[in-house]
């Protein structure tokens, strides 16, 4: 059971993203226990850019004026109607506070009054507990502790991603790191776009794109391909934040699929990374794992453990919304 400090925040407002003071909110959630990337007011304007996406925050103020607890709240507009939902390249939000026994219920109380519609909405390790609204249903990433060395970590690999390996490194593939998203996009176009239901919208690789350069500029992003005869056959972008590392984006061609490229990739790249501990703790390697056995198969061969996060759905559309949406989706 989760203990919680029950009573509803004072001065707590839901702001239009103008009306944010990005330095309060972001010092806020650097300091919050639940700290993710994806909760910075920077990082939602890039994956949030508009016009048919955009965020609010829900803020909750201290007696000084600062932000004591916010909580993104990502909105895009369809049948133009603004519906909660979750963007791209963020898997998970919620509430960000310095005080870890806040408690959350407000917060999705006047979300769910606030806006009629929430299609996905994937909130943090604790459930929006108590919540009288929607469909909550728990998810699970799978996580790589790496703060043991990489000979302990690399103990317990499942034989067959072992085998793999070793298999992979007599295959003539060679790592390189870069700066370049261009080629992880085209592998993606080619390989991966098609097997999405409904495609990929050009607007989606844009987002990709200036989501790229921004952590760049931050230096918080790695970039790796793996190649041979000169050819690239895999990619990944990789996110170092504090002492949580996201495999946010990846890409394979059959080959590189069929030769273990990424699975080289992702030795090579554990090897850099293994021994490291924070005094926020151990580094963490989120794989980001879709609902996927096979994938998931895969992650956990690493030796990757199952972390739990939560997805709320709801609708409280009226009929007339209903039968619109229901005209423009035939």
């Amino acid at each position: 059971m989760r203990l919680v400090r029950i009573g509803t925040p004072t001065a707590m407002q839901l702001l239009p993203r103008h009306r944010i003071d990005a330095r309060a909110w972001d010092a806020c959630v650097a300091a919050s226990a639940q700290r993710v990337i994806y909760g910075f007011s920077w990082y939602l304007d890039t994956v949030l850019p508009g016009p048919d996406w955009k965020w609010m925050g829900l803020v909750e103020t201290d007696t000084n004026g600062g932000y004591a607890a916010v909580m993104p709240v990502p909105l895009r507009q369809k049948w133009g109607v603004w519906r909660v939902h979750q963007p791209f390249f963020c898997q998970i939000l919620g509430v960000f506070s310095r005080d870890h026994l806040l408690d959350t219920r407000p917060f999705y109380q006047l979300v769910y009054q606030r806006f009629s519609y929430g299609s996905v909405w994937q909130v943090g390790q604790h459930p929006p507990v108590d919540v009288p609204f929607g469909l909550v249903r728990p998810l699970s990433t799978q996580v790589l502790d790496l703060s043991d060395t990489y000979s302990a970590i690399h103990a317990r690999y499942t034989p067959d991603r072992r085998r793999n390996l070793r298999r992979a490194k007599t295959a003539g593939w060679y790592v390189r790191e870069t700066t370049d998203v261009e080629p992880l996009i085209v592998l993606f176009r080619d390989n991966h776009a098609h097997t999405i239901e409904g495609g990929v919208a050009d607007w989606a690789y844009n987002i990709l794109q200036n989501l790229c350069a921004e952590l760049q500029k931050r230096g918080l992003a790695t970039l790796l391909y793996t190649e041979r005869n000169g050819k690239t056959e895999a990619g990944a972008l990789f996110v170092q934040h504090q002492n949580r590392i996201l495999y946010l984006f990846n890409a394979a061609t059959e080959a590189g699929r069929s030769g273990n490229a990424r699975t080289l990739l992702l030795d090579q790249f554990i090897q850099q990374k293994a021994g490291q501990r924070l005094l926020t703790g151990p580094v963490l390697l989120d794989f980001e794992s879709p609902e996927k056995a096979l994938i998931r198969d895969f992650y956990a061969s690493f030796g990757a453990v199952i972390q739990p996060f939560w997805s709320v759905r709801w609708d409280r559309l009226t009929w007339p919304e209903r039968l619109f949406r229901w005209l423009l989706t035939r």
